[in-house]
C-alpha cells in the first residue's frame, strides 16, 4: 500500500485517530488500523505462525497437494547465510562498493534521492545475487529501477503499453535468476556466498518456482526501502550541521578495522544518529496485510481474509510512547534518556517478529558506512537544506533534494592521489548502470578496510 502524495495530511489524520481510539480503529473500506505496539506485535505473531509456502506450480497445475514447506525454512536459510556475510571483510567490501558509486558523482549536481538509491542498491545487490555478467546485472537493475519508480514517482506510468513493458522487464529479470540457480545446481556456474545460493540446495524441496519467488522477494526488498533510508540519512545530515560536526569528530579518528568489524561499538554517536533517522522516517510508512486467521485485536475483531494496516512510523510518532516525537534528537537513545522510548518494543524500524526484516543488521551497517564516507571522504553541499521538505508516499521522499559532493581533501581525490590499496570487491555487479546522470566520472580509490 502507498500513501497519497499529500501524505502529510493523511498521516496526520491517522495519528489523530490513533490517539483518540487507542491505536486500533477501522478505516474507510473496512481496513483495520493496528497502530498500538502490543497489538501490532501480537497480530504479526498470530498471522505468520504456521505459515507454509504456496504449492509448486506443477502441483497446482495437476490439482494435487504438494509437500508443505514452512516459510521458516526459507527464513532460516537467509539468516544462516547472512551470519556468514556479517564479517569485517564483507563490510569492507560493501563500503568499497558504496564509495565506488559516490566517487562517480563527485563534482556533479545530482538528485540526492536517486543517488541514495543507486548507492544502496549497487552496494547490496552482490549480497543477494553475485557473479553476474554485465548483461545479467543490467537486467536485474532495470527491474529494480522500474519497481522503485512505481513506488516513489509522483506520476508513475499507466496504461496497457506501460504494464506490458513492466511485465516484460520483470520476466527478463526472472529468467536471469532461474538461469543462475539452474547453472549453479548443475555445476556450470560456481557457487557463491550470497543470499540466493542456499536455494540451490533447496531446489529439490522447493522447486524452481518457489526458489525463484524467494530470491525475487529479496531483490524486490532492496529496490526501495534501503535507498529511502539512505536518502533520509542524507536529508537529516544536510539539515543538521551540528550533527555533521559531532559525527565528523567521532568518525575521523575511528579505527577502521574496528569500524568494519563492530561499527556500533566503534561509532556509538553515529549509531544513535542512524537510529533516530530510522525512527523518524522508517520505510515503508504503512504496511497492508491480509489476515490468515481470525483474531481479536483490542476491542475489535479481525476476521480471516480481512485487511489490516501496521506501521512502525505511526508507533514512532506516537506521543504516548515517545516524548517530542516530531523532534529529531539522536540523544534520545542515550541510556536513561528521559525522552527515549517508553519501552524497547516501541522502536521497530524493521518490523515485528517473526516477520522482522532479515536485512536489519546489514542495513544498519550500510547507513553507518554512508555517514562515515560523508564525514571522512566527501563534503556534501545542499543549497537551502532547511527548505527541503519530505513527501510521504510508499516511503518518505525528500522533495527537490539536490546537492553536490566534493572530496574532503586532495588525498581522497583519485586524480591527485592514485590508490594503491587492493579492492575488497571484485564483483561484476559494481559496474551496473546507474539511474543518476553522470559527468566527470573518475576512477575510484579503494576505501581502506581492516586488513590494510
Amino acid at each position: 500500500m502507498t500513501t497519497p502524495h499529500n501524505g502529510g495530511d493523511f498521516l496526520a489524520d491517522l495519528r489523530r485517530r490513533s490517539l483518540a481510539e487507542d491505536g486500533v480503529f477501522r478505516l474507510d473500506g473496512g481496513l483495520l488500523a493496528v497502530f498500538e505496539p502490543a497489538a501490532a506485535r501480537e497480530v504479526s505473531r498470530a498471522n505468520w505462525q504456521g505459515l507454509v509456502l504456496a504449492d509448486r506450480f506443477v502441483d497446482t497445475l495437476l490439482r494435487r497437494r504438494g509437500t508443505p514447506v514452512p516459510w521458516t525454512t526459507v527464513r532460516t536459510a537467509w539468516l544462516t547465510r547472512l551470519h556468514t556475510l556479517g564479517t569485517a571483510e564483507q563490510h569492507a567490501a560493501l563500503i568499497d562498493r558504496m564509495r565506488e558509486s559516490l566517487d562517480e558523482h563527485v563534482g556533479d549536481d545530482v538528485d540526492l534521492v536517486m543517488l541514495a538509491q543507486d548507492v544502496a542498491v549497487r552496494s547490496v545487490l552482490p549480497v543477494v545475487l553475485t557473479g553476474l555478467t554485465e548483461r545479467e546485472s543490467a537486467r536485474i537493475r532495470e527491474d529494480l529501477d522500474q519497481k522503485l519508480a512505481r513506488l516513489i514517482d509522483r506520476h508513475p506510468g499507466h496504461g496497457l503499453r506501460h504494464r506490458a513493458h513492466f511485465t516484460a522487464v520483470q520476466m527478463r529479470a526472472g529468467f536471469v535468476v532461474r538461469r543462475v540457480l539452474r547453472e549453479r545446481a548443475s555445476g556450470r556456474r560456481p557457487r557463491e556466498q550470497d543470499l540466493a545460493d542456499p536455494f540451490v540446495d533447496l531446489l529439490p524441496v522447493l522447486g524452481m518456482d518457489r526458489a525463484l519467488d524467494a530470491v525475487t522477494a529479496v531483490l524486490t526488498a532492496i529496490g526501495g526501502p534501503p535507498g529511502s533510508a539512505a536518502a533520509s540519512v542524507l536529508y537529516e545530515f544536510a539539515r543538521h550541521p551540528e550533527w555533521q560536526d559531532r559525527l565528523t569528530h567521532e568518525l575521523r579518528d575511528v579505527d577502521l578495522g574496528l569500524f568494519t568489524a563492530t561499527p556500533v561499538k566503534a561509532a556509538p554517536v553515529t549509531h544513535r544518529f542512524v537510529k533516530e533517522v530510522l525512527r523518524m522516517w522508517s520505510p515503508p510508512l504503512l504496511l497492508m496485510r491480509r489476515a490468515r486467521v481470525s483474531m481479536d485485536v483490542g476491542a475489535d475483531r479481525l476476521e480471516e481474509g480481512q485487511g489490516y494496516l501496521v506501521s512502525p512510523h505511526m508507533v514512532h510518532r506516537d506521543p504516548r510512547f515517545w516524548a517530542e516525537p516530531d523532534t529529531f534528537d539522536p540523544d534520545r537513545f542515550l541510556p536513561g534518556a528521559a525522552h527515549g522510548p517508553a519501552d524497547r518494543t516501541h522502536y521497530v524500524p524493521f518490523g515485528w517478529a517473526p516477520k522482522r526484516c532479515i536485512g536489519a543488521d546489514i542495513g544498519t551497517v550500510q547507513l553507518m558506512a554512508l555517514c562515515h564516507l560523508l564525514c571522512t571522504r566527501y563534503r556534501l553541499t545542499v543549497p537551502h537544506a532547511d527548505k527541503v521538505t519530505m513527501a510521504c508516499r510508499f516511503a518518505p521522499v525528500p522533495q527537490d533534494f539536490r546537492g553536490r559532493l566534493a572530496y574532503a581533501s586532495d588525498q581522497d581525490d583519485p586524480a591527485a592521489a592514485p590508490a594503491t590499496a587492493v579492492n575488497h570487491s571484485p564483483d561484476a555487479n559494481a559496474g551496473a548502470s546507474c539511474p543518476v546522470r553522470r559527468a566527470n566520472s573518475t576512477s575510484p580509490a579503494t576505501w581502506r578496510g581492516p586488513s590494510e
